[in-house]
């Protein structure tokens, strides 16, 4: 076959070093490439990426259930009374010895809390709450570092928290007091009972004058006994509920969503594990992204693209990766498989030719994978692949086909199908025959781009790693894991594959040029 002429501009030769002296990536030797180690936060950010909107949809819902549940909610008011704590009745009757401040507090506390200071405070109301109502609605508060507790009452009325804080204070305060009188009492009937002992003369004595001194004091101390509490704020009605409050409960709740959107989105991150972005693909394989490549329902149907279309200008950009990537050598053939079927690994390999061939390369597109046929070229030439294997000649299994993607200016695309399904794929590829038939094919054009099968799921893509210049991986954005990804790169370095990069296939953002174009109208 006559070798066509490159364009008129001369750009370096497919794969040619453009003298960088930079290694290329995904050639051979050294650690294998993939899933690099991530920190706790480098993590916790790429599940918040990935899965942003399940985190926002769930701060949003219980926020805003938090704000309807607490607006719901009956507004409760708190009035609060203050009672100031003096000195104990054991100090007056000189039985108390050294005070603990502390236990005297938590003693104050304690009989604030006592049932019969509720029943007290009930009858202070004339009966308009249940001793039971009087016991749940008021609460005691003591303050730090001060003799000083808070009695607070809430209720759904303003006017009757403060009703009942004050009773309840009042109430305690009745309470102590007669308590404190009691014991004075106490002690007053001992000293009399003392006093009642003694002889006439004993009365009349020093001993008689101190008794009757002693009783003296009590009497009085008992007539201006308090019980050490005083009330020195009275509760007032208060203006503004103390509960529900809608705007805080809001913000829990949305830091409540937020802990279980995030939950959400690490159980969907473990579930699925599919890649979402292009950064994700370079990230997980460790090799460079050549070309991005848009969801297309023309390149699925194998329609003519557009020259200043998305899908063109990502195989044009392909093109020119390949041929300024910086390899060390030059590239005669290519090799497009992927990790999985369905990836569109197909649809690439025949448009990179395609594209290529559109712009003056000679390109000859090899369907290599002869466990699915080419049903478009069935009817044309049965013998395609399978049958220049095994008894045909090359000039008698290659077509000429127009290039879809061009305009009608004679140009062609030479394509060898795979012809019928062989029962012995893998041997055919392995044989002596298939390198010399790609050396050939290599001689006659300026690049050979081979569709080969998935390469994890069948061996026949390993045989034609080692027959061809280099390796393209296309990877499906949303179908492709990162598991498999990772494992697949692994794979290609474990067959000293030379990779040049990876083709995202259903890149989201890819189609921006479509809007560069229109601008520039």
């Amino acid at each position: 076959m006559q070798q066509l002429r490159h364009d008129a501009v001369q750009l370096p030769p497919l794969g040619a070093d453009p003298g960088h002296g930079q290694p290329a990536a995904g050639r051979p030797g050294g650690a294998p490439p993939g899933r690099p180690t991530e920190g706790a936060l480098e993590t916790a950010w790429r599940i918040f990426r990935r899965h942003w909107l399940i985190v926002l949809q769930a701060v949003v819902v219980t926020a805003a259930l938090a704000v309807f549940l607490s607006s719901s909610r009956e507004k409760q008011y708190t009035a609060s009374a203050s009672l100031l704590f003096g000195t104990a009745p054991e100090t007056i009757l000189g039985t108390g010895g050294f005070v603990d401040e502390n236990r005297q507090a938590a003693t104050n506390e304690g009989l604030l809390k006592l049932g019969v200071v509720a029943e007290s405070a009930s009858a202070l109301l004339d009966g308009r709450t249940t001793p039971r109502q009087v016991a749940e609605s008021v609460s005691v508060v003591s303050q730090p570092e001060a003799n000083l507790i808070d009695v607070q009452a809430t209720t759904a009325d303003p006017a009757l928290s403060a009703a009942m804080a004050n009773a309840y204070s009042r109430a305690f305060i009745d309470f102590r007091q007669r308590s404190a009188r009691d014991q004075i009492q106490d002690a007053i009937d001992l000293a009399e009972e003392g006093r009642a002992k003694l002889t006439e003369r004993q009365r009349e004595g020093a001993e008689g004058e101190a008794i009757d001194d002693r009783i003296q004091q009590l009497e009085t101390a008992k007539s201006l006994q308090t019980g050490g509490a005083e009330l020195v704020q009275e509760a007032s009605a208060p203006t503004s509920p103390s509960s529900p409050h809608p705007t805080r409960d809001g913000i829990l709740g949305a830091m409540l969503g937020l802990v279980f959107g995030f939950g959400l989105a690490a159980l969907r991150e473990r579930w699925n594990r599919a890649i979402t972005s292009v950064d994700e693909v370079e990230a997980t394989s460790g090799w460079p992204v050549l070309a991005r490549v848009p969801r297309s329902r023309t390149l699925a149907r194998r329609g003519k693209l557009g020259p200043r279309s998305a899908e063109a200008e990502a195989f044009r950009m392909l093109r020119a990766s390949l041929r300024y990537f910086g390899v060390n050598r030059e590239l005669r053939s290519l090799l497009v498989t992927s990790a999985l079927p369905g990836e569109g690994k197909s649809t690439t390999a025949r448009r990179l030719a395609e594209t290529m061939a559109s712009m003056g390369d000679r390109v000859v597109l090899v369907e290599a994978d002869m466990h699915r046929g080419s049903a478009q070229f069935a009817g044309e030439r049965p013998s395609g692949l399978s049958g220049a294997l095994t008894r045909l000649e090359l000039d008698e299994v290659l077509l000429e086909v127009p290039v879809a993607g061009t305009d009608d200016d004679g140009r062609t695309l030479t394509i060898l199908p795979s012809g019928p399904l062989p029962p012995n794929p893998s041997e055919l590829l392995e044989s002596d025959r298939m390198r010399q038939l790609l050396e050939d094919l290599q001689t006659e054009f300026d690049m050979v781009v081979v569709d080969s099968p998935p390469l994890p799921l069948l061996s026949d893509a390993m045989t034609l790693v080692g027959q061809v210049s280099g390796v393209i991986v296309v990877a499906a954005i949303g179908k492709v894991t990162r598991d498999e990804l990772g494992d697949f790169a692994t794979q290609l370095w474990r067959l000293q594959a030379n990779v040049l990069g990876i083709v995202a296939n259903f890149a989201p953002g890819a189609d921006r040029v479509k809007g560069y174009y229109s601008d520039r109208r």
